[in-house]
């Protein structure tokens, strides 16, 4: 294992596609394929660039790289399924499978990840000007072009009205979801970012991948492969004033987190009784 080799690590809509793909337009930087943790919590068909780490190793996806250069740094994504969590069971199997990774952890403001996913719906965009590498994430997602697009302007007027039920079930995941990620922070290399602070912190990320910061910055900013997406969804729930306060309280649990060093037993526990997931925070 080659230990500049780095993951991205962030639940959906946090834009892990728009940065694991500009870091990899970077010189002597390959990225591609997303990585979950296994077919069976899908809830559709995988994608052609979809790995599955729960029956692989990531030395055996950063081998699946065509032509490996042991001068380069590699890098590709492990992005948490949305619907459904990761089972309790497979925790620590899950975090072992990072030991000795580079863990950039990506975190947003979960208010927005849920318009991004429940309003606006999973749409890349590319610009064919700066379409570099011809990764197989690329080729993907061009082929696509014509439906994300049409998802794209129908999410400008989306007014499905979501249910606070449905709405709190996924906050939650999330934030379980970022639980187990800032666990790793106690035997990995890691370095965790806010989606909206990204372009106050390229140095940090430069830093931390050691990479030319100039080479970053044109590449996240300048020339994309992925465009930004800028639509400013409405707040299509129910009782929202209610969610903005657990998002607010999760978001303080979260911030502690990062400050603090932690075991993740001490923070999550399982019921066998229930079969519930217990807060120990």
């Amino acid at each position: 294992m080659n230990n500049k080799n780095f993951i991205l690590l962030s639940n959906q809509r946090c834009g892990s596609t728009w940065l694991i793909t500009s870091i990899g337009n970077c010189k002597m930087v390959e990225t591609d394929y997303e990585i979950k943790w296994s077919n069976e919590l899908l809830l559709s068909e995988p994608s052609p660039y979809h790995l599955f780490l729960d029956k692989n190793n990531l030395d055996d996806i950063f081998n699946k790289f065509p032509n490996f250069d042991i001068n380069k740094v590699y890098g590709s994504k492990f992005v948490y399924d949305f619907y459904r969590n990761l089972p309790f069971t497979h925790y620590q199997k899950f975090l072992d499978k990072f030991i000795g990774y580079k863990i950039l952890h990506i975190t947003r403001d979960y208010i927005d990840i849920l318009k991004s996913k429940l309003v606006g719906n999973v749409v890349h965009l590319l610009d064919n000007k700066y379409l570099e590498k011809k990764r197989l994430i690329d080729k993907t997602i061009f082929e696509k072009q014509d439906e994300y697009q049409k998802m794209h302007e129908l999410s400008k007027t989306n007014k499905k009205k979501i249910s606070f039920n449905e709405a709190n079930s996924y906050l939650l995941n999330l934030f379980i979801n970022d639980i187990l990620s800032l666990s790793m922070k106690n035997y990995n290399k890691y370095l965790n970012i806010e989606y909206e602070e990204i372009k106050q912190n390229t140095d940090k990320i430069s830093d931390f991948l050691q990479l030319p910061l100039s080479d970053l910055n044109e590449k996240l900013f300048d020339k994309p492969t992925i465009k930004k997406n800028n639509i400013n969804y409405q707040n299509n729930f129910e009782n929202y004033e209610k969610l903005q306060l657990l998002n607010l309280k999760f978001k303080s649990k979260i911030d502690y987190l990062k400050k603090n060093n932690f075991k993740l037993e001490e923070v999550l526990s399982y019921d066998s009784i229930s079969k519930k997931l217990i807060f120990n925070i």
